[in-house]
């Protein structure tokens, strides 16, 4: 059974023994909400969670990830900017925020929305870190919202909350897809829009707007940037939360995740022509928003938003979406059971080809199979199943080998792919029970590079100690394919590595003498245990401050090549003397790996690393004792 299981964690991981400060019961006005809001921030700038009043079961998120509270922005905080917008529902007990603050000497503008229950304790804690320095010059340049957002309304020219959240959700609906000749006359026609601190309608500057090369689109209004259809590349909009509603001030602080599939080829430019999409959206990506609006009678006049990017498909922090049924419809196809060495890899290939074609029936699905992109449960036929073109043959290219888990019935791949011009590595897991493949395991790292338009990187990210920007990494060393006298891979020597890359030691890690590792395509001339004790100029593909290594998980153990294909989660928590850039900003790496065993010794490492939100979980991870994890790397540390 496959069960988000999120809700859950944030109670059990929420408190870090903190005690829940009692305070009077009183009613919420917005003078109570606002200065509860204000003690939050300086509690983080403090970076002391004790002085709040929280219940015993509060829930806290920063970037759709469930953390225990006083960790990740708790631990880099260190002042507050001018900038500060303030959004006070007294009726539901709701207040956020967007301002700016200063992490580890680096700029970003922070947003926050805390859950007051009756007796005055926060129950809910929703953050969003938006980190974009040049977003937070101009918030600091603005100094305060504009003077319309305060002025308060009289009674009787108020439209009521339900219609604030509908009128509201016209936006968002308008934007999904962009049918430009739908209705926008719910647009005031003196609108404005920011985004991250810059006006993006109205303004005749001729500058390009977001990752397009359109120098048209700001300057119209509102209304007429949707008439264009331009904004079609949003190709979903779920989790459509309105938590803050200000019907004194008719205003609106919403929570949306935006999803673009990656299947969008062009846009409609201004003057009727259309141009190529961004490179940016050429792969499947997922943004998640909070953004305010400020109504004038039942349109919408000013608008406030902010967004960062999260792993495609990531499911809410707050989820209110009913679960999406993921699982896939199955198909009457079979395969051999027990399926051998042969019968696996020529799986996997039939996968591959699936994908390429677009077209999952094909294949030998289960009823219940499960589909998942870098940790992130989707349905089959969405993400690569639309955008993949091309991927190396295993025997015939460069770079790419297949392996066969016989003991366990997964197939595995890893090999470069092409998503229309985009280059990528996957590493993929085909699991097969019964005749029927019953889950597929897809975590594709791309090329990340900078252009003028700000080419594929992902957004906010800070630097990779090793970058990857799409160019060839050679031929994969041939002891990944070779065939072994049948070794029997042993968890505990794939655990043994993992603890000793968590704490920055070789002892106790066996490698082969003349050990050699690859981590996004960069070679150090630094041994295999020389990195592990953090030798060299990036040890491990990583940082010397990386923390936890978790969620360790065998995804196939072949044993005709003695290689492991694994993956594993590597805390950065930003914390430390002497930081690097590329460590200043908590975050956490996606790892997949491929491992060569020599006669009980680790000989080859090929690993390729993506950044995603700090204290970032798969969803196979999460759903724990209910997946049939058997290779899961859940051994004690032996190490003192």
């Amino acid at each position: 059974m496959y069960t988000y299981v999120r809700r859950a964690i944030g109670a059990t991981l929420s408190m870090l023994a903190l005690g829940s400060v009692q305070v009077s019961t009183e009613r919420h006005d917005r003078a109570f909400l606002e200065d509860l809001i204000s003690d939050y921030l300086n509690a983080l700038v403090a970076r002391d969670p004790s002085s709040l009043p929280v219940t015993t079961d509060v829930k806290y998120v920063e970037n759709d990830q469930i953390l225990p509270l006083g960790t990740g922005e708790w631990r880099t905080a260190e002042s507050l900017g001018k900038y500060n917008h303030t959004f006070s529902d007294p009726q539901t007990g709701q207040v956020a925020t967007i301002t700016t603050i200063t992490e580890n000497g680096v700029g970003a503008i922070y947003l926050v929305r805390l859950k007051v229950e009756d007796d005055g304790n926060i129950s809910e804690i929703e953050t969003q870190i938006t980190r974009d320095p040049g977003g937070v010059a101009l918030y600091e340049k603005l100094g305060q919202p504009q003077l319309e957002w305060f002025e308060v309304i009289p009674e009787g020219e108020r439209i009521p909350r339900e219609k604030l959240i509908s009128q509201t959700d016209k936006y968002y609906t308008g934007m999904q897809r962009n049918d430009p000749k739908g209705d926008y006359t719910f647009f005031d026609k003196d609108c404005n829009r920011l985004e991250d601190g810059l006006q993006t309608t109205n303004v005749k500057t001729g500058d390009p707007y977001g990752h397009s090369n359109d120098t048209a689109f700001a300057a119209l209004t509102c209304e007429e940037q949707f008439q264009t259809g331009f904004l079609g590349f949003v190709t979903r909009i779920r989790e459509r939360h309105f938590p803050v509603v200000d019907e004194e001030r008719q205003a609106v602080f919403a929570i949306t995740t935006l999803d673009h599939n990656g299947t969008v080829r062009s846009l409609p430019s201004v003057n009727g022509t259309s141009s190529p999409i961004p490179l940016y959206f050429e792969t499947p990506r997922t943004l998640i928003a909070m953004e305010a609006f400020r109504l004038r009678g039942e349109k919408l006049y000013r608008i406030e938003m902010t967004l960062t990017e999260a792993p495609y498909g990531m499911r809410a922090g707050f989820p209110e979406d009913p679960d999406m049924g993921l699982s896939g419809p199955g198909t009457d196809l079979t395969i051999p059971s027990p399926c051998n060495q042969a019968c696996l890899e020529n799986t996997v290939e039939d996968v591959l080809q699936a994908l390429k074609s677009h077209d999952p029936s094909a294949l030998a699905l289960a009823e219940d199979v499960h589909y998942s992109e870098n940790g992130q449960l989707i349905a089959i036929g969405d993400g690569l199943w639309e955008t993949l073109a091309e991927t190396a043959k295993a025997g015939t290219d460069e770079y790419a080998a297949v392996f066969a888990d016989t003991e366990r019935g997964s197939g595995g791949y890893w090999g470069l792919t092409k998503e229309h011009t985009i280059p990528g590595v996957l590493a993929l897991r085909v699991q097969v029970d019964g005749g029927k493949i019953t889950e597929i395991e897809a975590n594709i790292v791309r090329a990340e590079f900078s252009d003028s338009r700000g080419g594929t990187m992902t957004l906010m990210r800070p630097p990779l100690p090793v970058e990857w920007d799409g160019r060839s990494p050679g031929q994969l060393d041939a002891a990944f394919s070779g065939n072994s006298t049948g070794v029997k891979v042993s968890p505990a020597l794939l655990n043994d590595y993992f603890d000793g890359l968590e704490v920055h030691s070789s002892k106790g890690v066996p490698f082969a003498v003349g050990c050699n590792r690859r981590d996004n395509f960069a070679q150090e001339n630094v041994t295999c245990a020389a990195q592990l004790d953090g030798k060299g100029t990036a040890p491990n593909g990583l940082t010397n401050s990386i923390s936890t290594v978790r969620d360790r998980r065998i995804l196939v153990a072949d044993a005709n090549k003695a290689v492991v294909l694994a993956v594993a989660l590597v805390d950065e928590p930003a914390v430390g003397p002497n930081l690097s850039p590329t460590a200043r900003i908590p975050g956490t790496y996606l790892v997949p790996q491929l491992i060569k065993i020599n006669n009980g010794t680790i000989s080859r490492v090929e690993s390729i690393i993506k950044w995603m939100p700090y204290g970032y979980t798969t969803a196979w991870a999460e759903a724990g004792e209910t997946h049939d994890l058997s290779l899961r790397l859940d051994l004690k540390s032996k190490r003192t």
